[in-house]
């Protein structure tokens, strides 16, 4: 019974349902309380659910039932890697490295941890190390456009500034808006289960605060009951040109040499967590906790706003609408 659940599971996951899946594996979890594979899918459906602390729980959980396992020290390397527990979390990789040297998976994450914090040389040295093991696989061929990405794009930025940038990258402040807005992105895709629902509260209470889907602002937009959907999408839309005009103010006072259309880009075609921290770069100065609150704003504002590729165009907003609407159907 356990079996058919886990297999279920792997499914949803490699649909994009992950949220969906983990409930299912916790099921399983209870019928064979001691399969350390069942924690590793468990881990896996939450990093793909944004769910980075309760992630790192499974795979710690994997990795004791089942010690010194190439796989589950790669997974948890990469989950401490997004908690930002960089030091740990690469040695764990490189241990998963030394008992499997044919894991390109784990070769790639490695790298991918030092491209995140712009140490371009070392990441490239890890990555084509991945490259020779599996030159043809999807997962790597992504993390190669993505590593290119980064470097055409900071190739201009002085090592001082990249200096100056891993340090902010690091600020626990940064790294806690980090992980509340992948857990935004998430939910704002989608109508949750019960389930998921509850996951995302103990996620956020990892994280210091009460789970919250949006912001009040955007809360407020989605449940006025005297709006139809049809006002609701327009006051959407009206919202959207604000905020490019905030935006564009943002850019002009900083004289940035990206423009509108660049970060529209980034949003609409996101693929991995950094998108939505690749804009919060592009306007962080290095100022006060102040200046820094009111650009995650703005830019959480444009990440639910507007549209994004994998929504089918739609912006999250949009969506959750289209999913209510649904749902009373």
């Amino acid at each position: 019974m356990s079996l058919e659940k886990i297999e279920k599971a792997d499914k949803l996951i490699k649909e994009g349902k992950a949220g969906q899946a983990v409930a299912l594996i916790k099921e399983a979890i209870k019928e064979s309380p001691n399969d350390p594979f069942y924690y590793y899918l468990l881990g896996t459906a939450r990093i793909k659910s944004a769910r980075l602390f309760l992630a790192k729980e499974a795979f710690l959980k994997a990795n004791e039932l089942l010690p010194r396992n190439a796989e589950n020290l790669r997974a948890l390397g990469w989950s401490k890697i997004m908690l930002d527990e960089i030091e740990e979390g690469r040695k764990d990789l490189r241990e998963a490295i030394s008992l499997d040297l044919m894991n390109y998976f784990a070769y790639a994450d490695l790298a991918m941890s030092y491209f995140n914090y712009f140490d371009f040389k070392e990441g490239m040295d890890w990555l084509n190390r991945a490259i020779a093991l599996s030159p043809k696989d999807p997962f790597i061929l992504q993390n190669l456009k993505i590593a290119k990405e980064m470097q055409k794009q900071f190739s201009k930025v002085s090592e001082k500034q990249l200096e100056k940038m891993r340090k902010e990258k690091s600020n626990p402040n940064m790294q806690r808006a980090f992980r509340l807005s992948l857990l935004e992105q998430y939910s704002n895709r989608k109508a949750l289960t019960r389930d998921e629902a509850e996951e995302m509260q103990k996620e956020s209470r990892f994280n210091g605060v009460s789970a919250s889907i949006v912001t009040d602002k955007q809360q407020e937009a989605l449940t006025l009951e005297n709006k139809s959907d049809k006002q609701k999408l327009k006051e959407f839309i009206k919202r959207r040109k604000e905020i490019e005009e905030e935006l564009q103010e943002m850019l002009d006072e900083r004289k940035s040499k990206f423009d509108l259309n660049y970060i529209k880009k980034i949003i609409y075609n996101e693929q991995d967590d950094d998108c939505l921290m690749q804009v919060v770069s592009i306007f962080d100065r290095g100022g006060d906790a102040s200046e820094l609150d009111n650009i995650l704003e703005i830019v959480n504002d444009a990440w639910n706003y507007f549209p994004h590729k994998c929504l089918g165009g739609l912006c999250p907003m949009e969506k959750i609408v289209k999913e209510n609407k649904h749902r009373r159907i």
